[in-house]
């Protein structure tokens, strides 16, 4: 119980972040499907697809694609949390979408550079502790960042301009990209 709370902080945390925590207009237009694979091939696709699976229907499992190493999903997994922990994101987000009918848009990167090996460290921290209720096995030797963007991208409500957010954005070991907010 407590690691499923102390999950739905992290998300609601990281909704909040992406959402800019503007006062709620009307209900929230969602045409896109149910993402369920985390399918980019650049740091800028990867990016767009995050952002998606945060505002769409049924976005779970890509989310937690892009937030956790593979190490702790396969825990997840393995302990048989996964479902559970996907069904509760993607719940909440059910719920948001009825509370909220603002049409949210990714629109596009604004600024992006490498990351530097300081950030690369803390991203090495960052991933490990966040795993470490699934995967403590998980450690900083174990991660290898082969390339590592800051990007700061904009996202529209309703067509017009919302704000911007900052994300690392790292493509670690051979597992793909990892979208790191806040």
């Amino acid at each position: 119980m407590k690691r499923t709370l102390a999950l739905m902080i992290a998300c609601t945390a990281l909704i909040s972040i992406l959402s800019g925590c503007q006062p709620k207009k009307r209900k929230q237009d969602y045409e896109n499907a149910a993402v369920t694979q985390q399918k980019s091939e650049s740091y800028e696709d990867a990016v767009k697809e995050c952002f998606n699976a945060s505002y769409s229907m049924g976005g779970g499992e890509v989310f937690y694609a892009y937030m956790y190493p593979d190490a702790a999903i396969d825990a997840m997994k393995q302990s048989g949390q996964y479902e559970e922990l996907v069904s509760t994101f993607n719940a909440g987000q059910e719920n948001r979408f009825r509370m909220n009918n603002s049409k949210l848009e990714y629109d596009g990167i604004v600024d992006s550079h490498e990351i530097n090996d300081d950030q690369k460290a803390a991203a090495k921290k960052y991933l490990v502790q966040l795993s470490e209720q699934f995967a403590p096995e998980l450690t900083e030797d174990k991660l290898d960042i082969k390339e590592g963007y800051e990007v700061t991208f904009s996202h529209l409500r309703d067509g017009e301009q919302d704000g911007k957010d900052t994300v690392l954005v790292i493509r670690l070991n051979d597992e793909g990209w990892k979208v790191i907010t806040g």
